[in-house]
């Protein structure tokens, strides 16, 4: 490989930047099919199609100039191969690579294996991140990217810049050379941290590099999400640093929201806020019922979202099919047509959830069956879900938010932030009892409570205290019995969809861990009072749910008809908000697991003060709860 020389290096290196823009390029590629295609194109039809994919352009009369004299632009996507892939990067990329590709475009897809490396992801083991990169390949040709004709090329960081180093770093120091500290740390949101969280060297190195990546790929158009529009908007500076007069059009596309309240964006971490491109039809089923979805409301409601930039671009309609009481099916032709239905409250949550479910899972299908079916991708997959994601991404505020939702009390805050400040993985403890049927509480509850902790990078311990079952006399003291027990709750859990891929949830037998390290165990036991929330029992004066008094507790496997009697005769005064046990179960229980609350014929609550003082004032009757 040859060494530039030092003239070389005191110089920008402009040769590999006059091609950025709208130089046309060899006449072979003018030829293929695609291209003859897009010539039949007015160039206002294709700047139409680019022009959609963007929710943010920098500069549109430059993009129609590019488009009026290139007749393939280059465009620059990239991605950093990190975990399994979410509906966002498997369904909406593939949107727009495509439209892309029909309006004559070449795509550059940069597999960011060393940016990966960088940003401590996959522990930075590289092996595991090319794994995932070829995992994220296979999910793209499954769901329907058009990679014929050669429009699409995959380029792995790694090798890019290997083979042609010369021209690549000199190009990463001119960058780094030219910007001060301060305006490169402005750009480090591209990784999903900000200026306050603790940098390692490489991730200060990380913009330079993917400033870059936009020259060294000679791109005319960088088509990345909007939270990577500062780096991008680096590189038009670096245009006027070097007096480059064709600067990289900038074309920033939208960003799905998580599907919880709240949240800006999908999360890797964060099983809840996302959909993975392989979840099971149940799993879809399952995260839309749950999603945050206010009625009559559009703006920060993700499930229009999904609505308005997965469902519409791929179907070209939306069918929201329902019985003829509550307006029978319709087929909307466009997203405006549904803001008004939808605004109007012609359409209710309840009808557009399983409509984008059905759609969404119309989608998946062919991921679905490439994974079970091809072998390669199979085992990608398998892998893929056995490696642990770094949570490093998720900032400290973020983390602390997820983990202080969990308690009633926290003793003390100061010291919770300080720890999630400076340990990756804290470690939870949360344990059992195993005595007899598992109830709502111990069930869902707990469910709630492990995922949010496993969200924001917890380990969660989840003591079997068979045991302490056997000193408290449950079972009679069959110890058999008690672990026979605790393994029928672990398989509710399992069935109930709490996350225990990779490996952050633990379960430990107490019987097994102290009796192979009783010196360390038996010198540390002492009588501690955990303060805990404890649901009351349905009955007055309970403090908490008994199993031995049916009457005072719900159970899992209850059938509808037994919920409905045990909370009909529930103590539930009128106007009394504090020692009701029916607000207690909607705010424990209820509000966390849908975020809102829900009555016949009436305003839905979506927040348990607002629900608290509706109770206490009389609007609200123990009948209507």
């Amino acid at each position: 490989m040859a060494t530039p020389s030092s003239k070389d290096t005191e110089t920008p290196p402009t040769n590999e930047v006059e091609t950025l823009s709208i130089t046309p390029q060899d006449q072979s590629s003018s030829s293929s099919p695609s291209i003859s295609t897009t010539q039949m194109m007015s160039v206002e039809e294709r700047f139409k199609i680019v022009r959609s994919v963007g929710e943010e352009c920098i500069q549109e009369d430059e993009l129609m100039n590019l488009l009026a004299k290139k007749p393939q632009p280059i465009c620059y996507d990239g991605f950093e191969p990190s975990g399994r892939m979410h509906i966002a990067q498997g369904v909406m990329k593939t949107i727009n690579v495509n439209k892309l590709t029909s309006a004559g475009c070449k795509v550059k897809i940069w597999i960011a294996d060393w940016f990966a490396q960088l940003n401590n992801k996959m522990g930075g083991d590289l092996k595991k991140i090319q794994t995932v990169g070829r995992y994220l390949i296979e999910i793209w040709k499954a769901v329907g990217m058009n990679l014929e004709d050669g429009q699409v090329e995959f380029l792995w960081s790694s090798d890019e810049i290997n083979s042609r180093a010369h021209e690549y770093w000199p190009l990463v120091m001119d960058i780094a050379r030219r910007n001060k500290l301060p305006r490169i740390l402005r750009c480090v949101q591209i990784m999903g941290r900000n200026e306050q969280d603790e940098l390692t060297a490489a991730q200060i190195f990380y913009p330079c590099m993917q400033c870059a990546d936009i020259f060294f790929l000679k791109a005319d158009i960088c088509q990345l999400g909007m939270d990577q529009r500062k780096v991008n908007v680096l590189a038009r500076e670096y245009c006027d640093d070097i007096k480059r007069k064709n600067k990289p059009i900038i074309l920033s596309h939208h960003m799905l929201p998580g599907l919880q309240q709240g949240q800006e964006k999908m999360s890797k971490s964060d099983p809840s806020s996302s959909i993975f491109m392989e979840d099971e039809e149940a799993e879809v089923n399952l995260k839309i019922k749950k999603a945050y979805c206010p009625p009559q409301i559009v703006d920060g409601n993700p499930c229009m979202d999904y609505v308005k930039f997965l469902i519409f671009p791929w179907f070209n309609e939306f069918k929201v099919e329902r019985d003829a009481n509550n307006g029978g099916e319709k087929t909307f032709t466009s997203f405006e047509e549904l803001i008004a239905d939808y605004e109007s409250g012609k359409l209710h949550p309840a009808d557009l959830k399983p409509a984008i479910s059905k759609s969404l899972n119309k989608i998946l299908q062919p991921v679905r069956d490439h994974f079970k079916n091809d072998p390669t991708a199979k085992e990608l997959l398998k892998r893929v879900k056995n490696y642990r994601v770094t949570r490093m991404t998720m900032i400290v505020e973020e983390k602390f938010k997820i983990v202080r939702s969990i308690g009633e009390e926290c003793i003390m805050e100061e010291e919770l932030m300080n720890l999630l400040r400076k340990k990756p993985q804290p470690i939870c403890y949360d344990g059992f009892e195993p005595s007899g049927r598992m109830h709502i509480a111990q069930e869902i509850m707990k469910i709630n409570n492990v995922n949010k902790l496993t969200s924001a990078g917890c380990k969660v311990k989840i003591w079997i205290a068979d045991w302490f079952a056997q000193l408290n006399n449950k079972m009679g003291g069959d110890i058999n019995k008690i672990q026979t027990l605790a393994w029928y709750f672990i398989e509710i859990w399992k069935s109930a969809g709490m996350n225990l891929e990779g490996g952050q949830v633990e379960f430990l037998w107490s019987s097994e861990e102290i009796n192979s390290r009783p010196h360390e165990y038996w010198p540390l036991v002492m009588d501690i009072a955990r303060r805990n929330n404890m649901l009351p029992g349905l009955l007055q004066e309970q403090e908490n749910m008994s199993k031995s008094i049916k009457k005072s507790a719900i159970f899992m496997e209850d059938i509808l008809e037994d919920v409905n009697a045990k909370i009909k005769n529930a103590y539930c005064p009128s106007k009394t908000v504090e020692g009701n046990t029916c607000m207690e179960y909607i705010k424990y229980i209820i509000f966390p697991w849908f975020h809102e609350f829900l009555r016949s014929n009436a305003k839905k609550k979506r927040a348990v003060k607002e629900l608290a003082a509706a109770y206490g004032s009389g609007e609200l009757e123990p009948s209507d709860l």
